[in-house]
């Protein structure tokens, strides 16, 4: 089950999968939609969900690591409802800035900030959001105060940054490279250690020159899939194994590529750690900005 609508990257992820993972399940594999809630609608109906290993949710940085501190009751335990089974891909996120805005690069964009207090405005695609968690984080690291505007996807937000309605947006590389390389939005900084071979003449935050961002700054929409809780042991090796011989299979990997999103894969324990790891960052982040999404 994927807990969004058709057609964002999520969705495609695991229809590349389920196509990819097929050959190797008994019954095969198909992609059920329910959105709603940012996703707590599905993850908490298949956290219901009898443990036998038929039905998985699709795991994002928001089902997994905002929702539970964003809202309080989203409908599941992340700890208690689910097993890990195996993180699947990534995609690297991209700071862009509407046309009117005269920063040209990071450090041009925080100093006006910092200048500017309280009128920079920077987008997202809804509360809880990658795309709102990363400029909440630099809030905090570089101390400046800008403006959260969300919209209800991240089309709207585009629209309204090539408009110059908003100044700042981050977003996934797939939605955000038509615009950038049709040069209606400028793009400022990779929200990653290493450049994006996509766009290699755009420099990560560690080459900005801020002394704050000396370390770099690295932030991916991640995907993966959970199982529910009480799952036997064999068959969550059985599902992980059948996932890695997908994600190793050259076809799929060209279509995760095709769609710039990083295959990864692996044992579920890889999975785990990564829900531990996004959780403990994204909950700092979300507490010590006193972000809600009640």
């Amino acid at each position: 089950m994927v807990p969004f609508a058709p057609g964002g990257t999520s969705d495609i992820v695991a229809r590349i999968l389920a196509v990819g993972a097929t050959p190797f399940l008994p019954a095969g594999a198909v992609v059920d939609n329910k959105a709603g809630a940012a996703g707590n609608i599905g993850t908490a109906e298949v956290a219901r969900a009898q443990p036998d290993g038929t039905t998985l949710i699709q795991c994002t940085i928001g089902t997994c690591a905002a929702n539970p501190f964003l809202y309080g009751n989203p409908g599941y335990d992340l700890q208690r409802s689910f097993t890990p089974l195996i993180l699947t891909g990534a995609v690297r996120n991209i700071m862009s800035v509407s046309n009117a805005l005269p920063a040209k690069t990071l450090a041009e964009v925080v100093a006006l900030a910092r200048a500017r207090p309280g009128t920079l405005t920077f987008g997202s695609s809804g509360v809880g959001a990658s795309n709102q968690l990363a400029p909440e984080l630099l809030r905090g690291m570089l101390g400046i105060n800008w403006v959260h505007v969300p919209y209800r996807g991240s089309g709207p937000a585009i629209t309204d940054l090539i408009g110059g309605r908003i100044d700042v947006f981050f977003d996934n590389l797939p939605s955000i490279l038509p615009q950038i390389r049709a040069g209606t939005v400028r793009a400022i900084a990779a929200v990653s250690n290493e450049r994006i071979p996509e766009l290699p003449d755009v420099p990560t935050f560690r080459e900005s020159g801020l002394p704050e961002l000396a370390q770099g700054l690295e932030i991916d929409s991640w995907f993966g899939f959970l199982a529910p809780a009480g799952t036997p042991e064999a068959v969550v090796a059985a599902l992980n194994a059948a996932f890695n011989k997908a994600l190793e299979d050259p076809t799929v990997r060209q279509r995760l590529r095709e769609a710039a999103v990083v295959p990864l894969g692996g044992p579920p324990s890889r999975m785990a750690d990564q829900l531990r790891s996004e959780a403990a960052r994204w909950g700092e982040v979300i507490r010590s900005n006193h972000i809600s999404a009640e």
